[in-house]
């Protein structure tokens, strides 16, 4: 096993020679530079570098240096060239900052926590190794990051080839023009059982229940739309699919004894998606039904349930009567109990 002697690294000289690699050098321009250069206002150059998320530049503080620039005149030039406009040029830097912003601290921590684990480092020691180590793997992110927006973006493009061919012809109207099956599945007690543990077992409980939800939901043929600390939000294109993707990942969270007890909820309905997230009435009714589901069961609403009565999720599935609940936000509604045959 490789020994780490933190004492012999230098954060400083760390820190330059990664601002080399990674934005070409030191800021040598300011707010001001770059809207001349570019032949934009100021008020441009900072609604792109709020969206990028950042705060608001100062109009003469060495901020920027070429690399900014570079990317600066080929985000403009998008939208001088009319190809789109200025709201979805922003939108696009908002995005692409958004994903990079938590890839990166997301890639940072699984060191953080590699080093921790492997070479028994504290926090400090893990971390000062960290910022020295990264560099190794900077290729091979940074290509794998391209592969993966890539394979996925064909993924979504096949998917919206396939759903705007079902449609036919015909306009889609209305405010919500997708037709999605989703549901959230939560740990039970979370907030309280998480004051006793300590903080190894705690991170080894949210990444053990990432692990499982990030592995069963694409096997099942569904997508996880975002985790939010003790849940997850999935979405399937269909019923069947759906139904099959909550019942995989119950069936596994539940037979996981060094997880909390869990529970659920799926619902088909008519949302929206924006900024990577999914919108619309259904969703808070998933989110509201999964608050009062029993532990390890699977709740669902009246319209959803009779599809499942009627066979449309396939003979594996039935759906029974729940007790009435009054939902915050929503009122009283009769759920339903999923059941898998």
């Amino acid at each position: 096993m490789t020994h780490i002697n933190s004492s012999n690294l230098n954060t400083s000289s760390t820190l330059d020679s990664y601002r080399q690699i990674l934005i070409d050098g030191d800021p040598t321009l300011t707010l001001s530079d770059l809207a001349s250069r570019s032949g934009t206002t100021i008020e441009r150059v900072n609604s792109y570098w709020i969206a990028m998320g950042f705060s608001p530049a100062p109009e003469t503080e060495l901020i920027f240096t070429e690399a900014d620039l570079r990317a600066y005149q080929a985000w403009n030039e998008l939208v001088e060239s009319g190809q789109i406009d200025l709201n979805t040029a922003l939108s696009f830097a908002r995005a692409g900052s958004h994903i990079a912003d938590r890839l990166a601290l997301w890639q940072m921590e699984a060191l953080v926590d590699d080093l921790s684990r492997r070479f028994h480092l504290d926090d400090t020691t893990a971390r000062i190794t960290a910022l020295d180590r990264f560099r190794e793997f900077l290729p091979f992110l940074e290509n794998h990051m391209a592969y993966t927006w890539k394979r996925q973006l064909e993924s979504l493009l096949t998917r919206v080839d396939q759903e705007v061919s079902h449609r036919g012809q015909g306009k889609q109207s209305g405010t919500f023009p997708l037709v999605r099956t989703f549901g959230f599945v939560d740990m039970v007690s979370y907030t309280s059982s998480s004051s006793n543990l300590t903080g190894r077992d705690l991170i080894d409980l949210i990444n053990r229940f990432e692990t499982i939800c990030r592995e069963t939901i694409p096997a099942s043929g569904g997508r996880v739309v975002k985790m939010i600390g003790d849940a997850v939000f999935y979405i399937a294109d269909d019923l069947p699919t759906g139904l099959q993707v909550v019942s995989s990942l119950m069936k596994r969270l539940t037979s996981d004894k060094n997880l909390l007890p869990v529970r659920a909820s799926i619902v088909e309905g008519s949302v929206f998606s924006r900024s990577g997230d999914v919108f619309g009435p259904p969703v808070n009714l998933a989110s509201r039904l999964t608050d009062v589901s029993p532990v390890g069961q699977i709740l669902t609403d009246a319209d959803t349930a009779q599809r499942i009565i009627n066979g449309e999720g396939g003979d594996s599935f039935f759906a029974e009567p729940a007790r009435e609940a009054d939902l915050r936000g929503v009122g009283k509604v009769m759920p339903f109990r999923v059941v898998v045959n």
